[in-house]
């Protein structure tokens, strides 16, 4: 897995932001001309997981969280399950997914945000099933859940769009920075991330 480190001047170009050992093959034109490269992540050798990982271009802005070292990309590699997460919260309708470690401690998240494509949601979801829906959460689970969070690295998150690159055949997911995301779209991403103590990526 490639360890880019975080690129936090917007108004710099991607190739002249981009660290030098980021692979020149996921370089693309039109990434440079549109947006900053913020991360790029190596496709897992699970299936399922790659095969879900390779239809978020389709959704448009999103809020990924990932934990990790900082200046780290999150690491696919180590996700050994994830599920969906489908509620109506006291801000508006949750749709996310979250994933796993072997040991139970999540890795990553992804959240809709307002200007996501719900529709492209929907067909990913039946497209690339999730192993199950997110469980009741009882006083143990939140228990729990309060725990890990306090365990291992702090989280990290950012708006970004994905796309797909490749370098010597192998398969890389991008995620850039999405700076047409409505003023309603980036406060619901600081919520969530207020809510986890994470660091929001501007």
């Amino acid at each position: 897995m490639y360890k880019l480190p975080f690129l936090r001047q917007r108004e710099a170009r991607m190739t002249a932001a981009v660290p030098a050992e980021v692979p020149p093959a996921v370089q693309s034109p039109a990434l440079a001309a549109s947006a900053v490269l913020l991360q790029a992540i190596a496709l897992p050798d699970n299936r399922n997981l790659g095969a879900l990982a390779r239809r978020w271009h389709s959704l448009g802005p999103v809020l990924w969280l990932w934990r990790a070292p900082s200046g780290c990309a999150a690491d696919l590699s180590a996700v050994a399950g994830w599920n969906c997460v489908h509620r109506i919260e006291p801000d508006g309708i949750c749709e996310a997914l979250r994933f796993y470690r072997e040991d139970g401690r999540e890795q990553a998240r992804l959240y809709l945000l307002p200007d996501s494509d719900y529709l492209a949601w929907e067909q990913l979801l039946n497209c690339v099933p999730c192993s199950t829906p997110e469980p009741p959460r009882g006083l143990h689970q939140r228990l729990r859940d309060a725990a890990w969070l306090r365990v291992g690295h702090a989280w990290q998150g950012a708006v970004v769009r994905f796309c797909q690159g490749a370098d010597a055949g192998r398969p890389w997911l991008l995620a850039e920075t999405a700076p047409l995301v409505s003023a309603t779209g980036r406060r619901r991403a600081a919520d969530i991330c207020a809510g986890l103590d994470a660091t929001l990526t501007e």
